[in-house]
């Protein structure tokens, strides 16, 4: 009992020394100066406008000439003259390799002479059937024995062409893939043949573009040998009919065609498409994009300063380094486009003299 007594004692003793300790840390607080509050965070700011952005379909496209060939020969034989060097240029119908035609020379030769024979024999038996001495059954068999040698005749004159081989258009021939004395069987190839006076880009859109797709469009071009200049082509034609991956095959023309430009390069396309209505459009170093969806920082008038709040957006079409926002931000409003690393909602931000990550992106390789 008497234990009980004395804590009771000691514990009514200690109130006023909690009491008071209490009053002095809160007078101590009250007394010290606030914390400031956290500096701002410097950062670049643009603005949301409301434009027309281009917008372009894409594809890769392979550059052709307007005519190219593969020459190649026609008959089997054995290659006695090759009569052009490798990159020259060459004029429709020049000989290009010949093949021993000696054998069929020789059998066109008989041939025109037994032709001879039989124009003679025929016309001694038109003279006898006029004079009714001879049958028409020999007349008849005359003129099939003329026509038989003039058709054999006609086909040997035919091999000894094919034995000549000639460029079928004027243009410019590749690497020569044939040597004296090489014996050439039918299909084996000579050296490939190009006009490039007119140079086409095939390329294949998917099918959505069919309604929006027409001769006459502009169509712009990139090569990775000259990857900071563009080059200007026309849609010439479209094909009526999709492929079997269910694309739309389109042909642009160059226009003028560009000496530089060789059969079979790659070509990075883009086919402007028709305008839509005015969109709000933002820098894309604007947009954070996250498994969330995509933000940006919004810079708001609070009082004196500026708050950096996060606003989800939704984005469409890049074009020139803007992205349309087609929810989510107003014409006007100001957004971070450099600095979002370091903000968090609500965040004082304050705009930095110019865009550090443009500039440096200006300023960069091309």
């Amino acid at each position: 009992m008497r234990r009980r007594t004395g804590t009771v004692v000691a514990a009514v003793l200690l109130v006023p020394v909690i009491g008071g300790g209490l009053m002095a840390y809160q007078s101590r607080l009250a007394a010290e100066p606030p914390a400031p509050p956290p500096a701002a965070v410097k950062v670049a700011l643009a603005e949301a406008r409301r434009e027309i952005v281009p917008r372009y379909y894409a594809s890769v496209g392979v550059v052709e000439a307007g005519r190219q060939v593969l020459v190649t020969a026609e008959a089997a034989g054995l290659v006695t003259e090759v009569a052009f060097d490798s990159g020259q240029t060459v004029t429709a119908g020049q000989v290009l390799v010949t093949l021993n035609d000696a054998p069929d020379q020789a059998r066109r030769q008989r041939l025109e002479a037994l032709l001879k024979n039989a124009e003679s024999q025929l016309q001694r038996v038109r003279e006898l059937v006029e004079e009714r001495t001879a049958p028409r059954k020999q007349l008849d068999q005359a003129q099939a024995e003329r026509d038989s040698i003039r058709a054999e005749l006609a086909e040997v004159r035919a091999l000894i062409a094919q034995k000549a081989i000639r460029a079928p258009f004027g243009g410019a021939l590749g690497i020569r893939r044939v040597h004296l004395g090489q014996y050439l069987t039918p299909g084996d190839p000579i050296a490939s043949l190009s006009d490039t006076s007119t140079l086409y880009v095939n390329f294949a859109l998917d099918e959505r573009a069919s309604a929006e797709i027409l001769p006459g469009q502009p169509v712009l071009l990139r090569f990775d040998a000259w990857p900071e200049e563009g080059f200007e082509a026309t849609v010439s034609a479209v094909d009526p009919v999709l492929d079997e991956a269910r694309m739309l095959r389109v042909q642009a023309i160059l226009s003028p065609p560009d000496a530089r430009l060789r059969a079979g390069m790659f070509a990075e396309v883009r086919v402007r498409r028709p305008d839509r209505a005015p969109v709000v459009t933002v820098p894309e170093t604007a947009v954070i994009a996250s498994a969330w969806g995509d933000t940006v920082f919004v810079a708001q008038p609070d009082g004196a300063s500026l708050t950096a709040r996060r606003v989800a957006v939704k984005t469409d079409a890049r074009s020139g380094g803007r992205i349309e926002v087609v929810d989510g931000l107003r014409d006007g409003d100001r957004v971070v486009v450099s600095g979002q690393n370091r903000l968090s909602d609500g965040a004082r931000v304050e705009p930095a003299g110019r865009d550090t990550l443009a500039v440096g992106m200006a300023g960069g390789p091309s």
